[in-house]
């Protein structure tokens, strides 16, 4: 048998870039920091023999560290080099008051991904919600605490399950590829094996399997469903277009939120409509188009080009290309099971209507009366309260605000989504 292997450390360092050097802000209570000894203004040299650079090094060592792994750190206090050293503190398990937690291991080839599990406490079978989020690399173990931990609450209050299960890299995995470095093909293959693996868990009702897809898990949604034919799929703040389209649109919406003129705006968007078309159609690489000297400024600011680096928004650049490819239309079309399709009027992100009613269009036109295309007037992309977009692009840009993102959580999304979910639960 393989060994399992260790839950990740907490190491307990919020930092930040001083100058060339790392400095420590705060250290948490409870973490391996504090018990080594680190201290507030400390200067991070380097981790374990691996000197740091840049808070990406340091985000990237300190996450590779493991409970009972020796940790030794060298550190920068009053002007003195100083060797710290101890051994990684094991990292507190999620928990939801009132909810039974599991752990579990999703073994993909040589990878291992983490899993974790909410449902009722009492014994029994459950109609079960496999939850795919978004496309950033955040781990699922930040969900109790952020607008998916509200929406799984009310969920499993309702009487269902759900499941979720961490991208390749990402929080506990073990053994995998950075999810950075990953293609939007491989998402979808290690959500399916999440899908067919957790039929096996016990609490799990195989008669009443759901897929709950938010944002860019709503493009893998259906990539999903045509294949594994769940009971039903509910979709939130996802797009149906081709995403070059989209992206236009986007910015359409965006650009003056951040206060440019529209006359600016349109000229931004047809600059970007060139280089989207060299990317997603002709599928030139980030590095190509960055040779371009008309392309070189907004390459890097808008694509985020950074030489030597696959990353473009937070993900390896074919993530988007692949992403562009698809046909979601006949996706779409194939999914022989009811479909919800949700749209938050104040989703600046998302930002437009037209990607919901195409998706209900679509499944209705192929299997009608199926789709569902619900909206919801106050809501945003976070699944928080806000009465427009206008409000909801000035509540992302306050941290206090985000920080409390939970206490802002709208409770339509959880009523219309239980409406829906417990109609067809008990549908032969």
């Amino acid at each position: 048998m393989a060994q399992v292997p260790e839950r990740k450390a907490i190491i307990g360092m919020i930092v930040s870039m001083d100058s060339s050097f790392i400095r420590v802000d705060s250290v948490l209570a409870f973490s391996t920091a504090n018990d080594i000894g680190i201290l507030k203004r400390d200067k991070i040299i380097s981790i374990n023999g691996k000197k740091l650079g840049t808070i990406s090094e340091y985000n990237t060592i300190a996450a590779s560290i493991r409970f009972k792994d020796k940790v030794s750190i060298d550190v920068i206090r009053d002007k003195k080099p100083k060797t710290l050293t101890g051994i990684g503190r094991v990292k507190p398990l999620v928990t939801l008051a009132d909810f039974k937690v599991e752990y579990n291991w999703l073994a993909v080839s040589d990878c291992k991904l983490r899993m974790i599990s909410y449902h009722p406490q009492k014994l029994g079978k459950y109609p079960t919600i496999l939850l795919i989020p978004g496309y950033n690399c955040g781990s699922i173990e930040g969900f109790a605490t952020s607008y998916n931990g509200k929406i799984i609450a009310a969920w499993v209050s309702a009487g269902y399950a759900v499941v979720t299960v961490e991208k390749s890299g990402v929080g506990d995995s073990y053994g995998c590829i950075p999810c950075t470095e990953v293609d939007l093909a491989t998402d979808i293959d290690y959500f399916k094996k999440a899908y067919y693996f957790m039929k096996s868990f016990d609490f799990v009702d195989n008669n009443n399997l759901f897929i709950w897809g938010h944002s860019m898990g709503g493009v893998i949604a259906p990539e999903l469903a045509k294949e594994v034919h769940p009971k039903g799929v509910m979709v939130f703040a996802t797009v149906y277009r081709p995403w070059s389209e989209f992206l236009l649109e986007m910015h359409r919406i965006q650009a003056p939120l951040d206060g440019k003129t529209y006359a600016e705006t349109e000229s931004f968007v047809r600059k970007m409509q060139k280089i989207y078309y060299e990317f997603f159609v002709n599928k030139k690489t980030p590095a190509q188009l960055h040779e371009n000297p008309d392309y070189k400024d907004m390459v890097e600011s808008e694509l985020e080009y950074v030489k030597g680096s696959n990353n473009q928004w937070g993900r390896h650049w074919r993530f988007w290309q692949q992403i562009d490819s698809l046909n979601l239309a006949d996706s779409w079309s194939r999914i022989d099971c009811p479909v919800l399709s949700i749209h938050g009027d104040a989703d600046f992100i998302q930002c437009s209507a037209v990607e919901s009613f195409l998706i209900a269009e679509t499944v209705n036109k192929a299997h009608p009366g199926n789709a569902q295309n619900i909206h919801i007037a106050d809501i945003d992309h976070l699944m928080s309260k806000s009465v427009d977009m206008k409000e909801a692009h000035k509540n992302f840009r306050d941290r206090d605000y985000m920080r409390n993102i939970q206490s802002h959580f709208n409770p339509k999304i959880a009523e219309v989504s239980l409406k829906w979910l417990n109609e067809l639960r008990d549908k032969k």
